[in-house]
């Protein structure tokens, strides 16, 4: 019994992989079809772990914040100085980017133009806007949100400064290094609201 959960779990993790390497690959729509001939399995197996390209997507996204170790920004969300807590998210948000930048480039592009995709991107971004809106929360109580700065103005500020269109463009048409990126987004965010 443990050896055919092994093996299932195994199937799983490859096809998430194979999914992974062709979306890292290219901003082409996918299939579930796709995937299962890249992965050398048949459909069926594919559809049996999941039923849809969100789900799949789903998959794909989780392993990337698990590999990034979103675990480790969760907890940082709640450090007690609040302006520490707004560095430490931000710099560990933009390590989810540099962890695979091509993947989460072309995850976004694919989500412009695939409607499977946009509930993956629409999750992560829904909850990226979630913790902001709690950091500004708690800066804000805490009396160190920026003069004049209402909460909802602040909310838009970080979650504008710290998406990953941002860092993208300080790595790739700026030529800098993902930590100096990272570096400036922190920075960045830290004087716009505080």
């Amino acid at each position: 019994m443990r050896a055919r959960a092994d093996a299932v779990s195994r199937t799983r993790q490859q096809i998430v992989r194979c999914a992974a390497e062709q979306l890292r690959a290219s901003p082409e729509p996918v299939t579930l079809a796709g995937i299962a001939a890249a992965a050398g399995v048949s459909r069926t197996t594919v559809y049996r772990h999941f039923r849809s390209i969100t789900g799949l997507l789903d998959a794909v996204a989780a392993d990337l914040l698990s590999r990034a170790r979103f675990d480790q920004l969760l907890a940082a969300v709640g450090l007690p100085d609040p302006a520490a807590a707004l560095a430490e998210v931000t710099r560990l948000g933009c390590g989810i980017w540099a962890v695979d930048p091509d993947l989460v480039r072309n995850l976004f592009a694919l989500a412009r133009g695939q409607a499977d995709v946009m509930p993956v991107i629409g999750q992560l971004e829904a909850g990226r806007a979630q913790i902001m809106e709690h950091l500004v929360q708690r800066l804000d109580e805490a009396g160190a949100l920026a003069a004049g700065l209402s909460r909802r103005d602040a909310t838009d500020l970080l979650v504008a400064a710290t998406g990953f269109a941002g860092w993208d463009q300080i790595v790739t048409a700026r030529g800098r290094p993902p930590v100096t990126a990272t570096k400036l987004i922190v920075r960045m965010a830290l004087r716009a609201v505080t």
